[in-house]
């Protein structure tokens, strides 16, 4: 069977210290460098168990790219198909040998950046990359709650603090393939509810949209403030939830906000949030092998790492205020 192409999303955030004061950045650790000799320990000293999974770091010697491969054990037990007679058959493997699913990363060399490209659809994601940095206290043993912030376009990253009030709040959340992740933590009550919605009702597609009402003799003026203000706050506690839920689930169709900014010396400026299409992504093209579609040969995905962080380096270092 001829090798085929997928469109693979590259996915950019930035390593902090989550008990930091706000605003306050790491100053920029050779991530790279620091992985590849913790990578050339043995196998023990480079794992972190994640509830049920077991997270194993790696690097390819023969890669000069600062890169980590993350591996995750598999859970399930794959089979494989004889394409001359089409019989399944348990993959058997040696004692010593076992499956894992991998995601690459690549780090950049500004403003502790990474770029992520996720091997399979059961591959570690944000939160698995978090707690294995965490686990080895790797290029930063100063910091205790390693946090992976979602590289967010700079103007749009200010526009909920900023915001005075919120209008109206559309989520989507749309069903997902039958092996993907399904699991959506939340810490919100919005977020809570959703989840809950979606674990019930897997097959179907949920919206959910809250907005103040527009027309007159609806609401009087005082009760349309307070609900512009219930939902700014809302919106804000919900943002978390939707930020883990895009790392680590396809769930998530639609995430958008219609805020109202305060504007100097004028009437205030009505913007919508996109939670969404306002994060730095790439999408690129790349080969999977026909036989588990999951494997990406890591050359190619060093390469195309490498190639669309360069391609968005400007924004990137916008972001993440890097000087160019």
């Amino acid at each position: 069977m001829a090798a085929r192409n997928r469109d693979r999303i590259v996915h950019f955030y930035e390593i902090a210290d989550a008990d930091a004061p706000d605003g306050a950045r790491l100053p920029h650790r050779d991530w790279g460098e620091h992985i590849r000799r913790l990578c050339a320990q043995p196998l023990a000293q480079r794992t972190v168990p994640a509830g049920e999974d077991i997270l194993i770091g790696a690097v390819d010697p023969h890669q000069t790219a600062p890169h980590l491969l993350l591996a995750k054990s598999r859970q399930d037990v794959p089979q494989l198909i004889d394409h001359v007679d089409g019989t399944l058959s348990r993959l058997q493997l040696a004692a010593d040998k076992e499956l894992v699913d991998v995601t690459t990363v690549y780090f950049l060399p500004f403003g502790n950046v990474v770029a992520t490209m996720a091997g399979g659809i059961s591959a570690p994601r944000a939160q698995a990359l978090k707690r294995w940095l965490d686990g080895m206290r790797v290029a930063a043993p100063d910091v205790r709650n390693i946090v992976l912030r979602p590289v967010v376009n700079a103007r749009s990253r200010e526009k909920l603090q900023h915001a005075v009030a919120i209008e109206k709040l559309t989520v989507k959340i749309a069903p997902e393939p039958a092996d993907s992740p399904s699991t959506l933590r939340a810490s919100s009550d919005l977020g809570t509810a959703l989840s809950r919605m979606h674990t019930d009702n897997p097959d179907m597609v949920i919206t959910l949209t809250l907005e103040v009402p527009k027309k007159s003799g609806i609401l009087s003026t005082r009760r349309r403030a307070r609900g512009h203000n219930q939902l700014l706050g809302s919106t804000r506690v919900f943002a978390s939830d939707i930020e883990d839920w895009l790392d680590n689930s396809d769930a998530v169709d639609t995430a958008a906000a219609q805020a109202r900014m305060e504007a100097w010396h004028s009437e205030a400026d009505d913007e919508k949030i996109d939670f969404v299409s306002e994060r730095i992504t790439a999408k690129c093209v790349v080969p999977f092998s026909s036989g588990d579609g999951h494997a990406i040969d890591l050359q190619v995905a060093l390469n195309k790492l490498e190639g669309v962080s360069l391609e968005n380096e400007r924004v990137l270092r916008a972001a993440v205020s890097a000087d160019i």
